[in-house]
């Protein structure tokens, strides 16, 4: 077949050889471009994670701003709690209070220093205190309680509670304390 032929055929046929060479143009790009289309899918890969990223935050910061002043709130009171080591006297009037408010005899207060490498890892800290009171049953349990459900946060390390020798009541009692107070240092 010469080329005058071809021609011939393509103008009795126009369709059919428009459609022939089109198939072959296609399969031609179809096989240059076929090393990009995993480079293609990866980028849509890509671009479709980021696009669902950016729909969950835009859904989940719907109420951000009441949240934030609700976590701030939150942080105020945590803050309000919370002891300074630094303020000795304000902190040993708390014991004085609650002994005060429970009929007990406070017969040691002291705070210890913090430990070194607690100091410096992060801004809150419990500040160690030895505490030892005398009293009642009733009443020493009842230290215990609003020393507990305090004002400021309380850890108890160690407790050692034993009949007082030779105190005045038959109930009287010595209770001895490790505890910890959150704070600052």
């Amino acid at each position: 077949m010469n080329s005058s032929s071809l021609i011939a055929a393509a103008k009795k046929q126009p369709i059919g050889f428009g459609c022939a060479a089109f198939c072959l143009v296609c399969a031609f790009l179809l096989y240059f471009r076929s090393d990009k289309i995993d480079e293609s899918q990866a980028l849509y890969d890509a671009k479709a994670a980021e696009a669902a990223k950016i729909v969950a935050n835009v859904r989940n910061s719907a109420n951000l701003p009441e949240q934030v002043a609700e976590i701030q709130s939150y942080t105020k009171e945590m803050e309000g709690r919370l002891v300074r080591a630094g303020q000795l006297a304000v902190n040993l009037q708390y014991f004085y209070k609650l002994e005060a408010e429970n009929e007990v005899k406070l017969i040691d207060i002291r705070q210890n220093s913090i430990p070194a490498g607690k100091a410096g890892r992060s801004i809150y800290v419990g500040i160690p205190y030895a505490v030892g009171v005398q009293g009642g049953y009733k009443q020493v349990v009842a230290f215990l309680g609003r020393l507990e459900a305090g004002r400021h946060f309380c850890r108890f390390n160690v407790v050692n509670l034993s009949k007082s020798p030779g105190g005045g009541t038959a109930d009287a009692m010595n209770l001895t304390l490790n505890i910890e107070l959150l704070g600052t240092p």
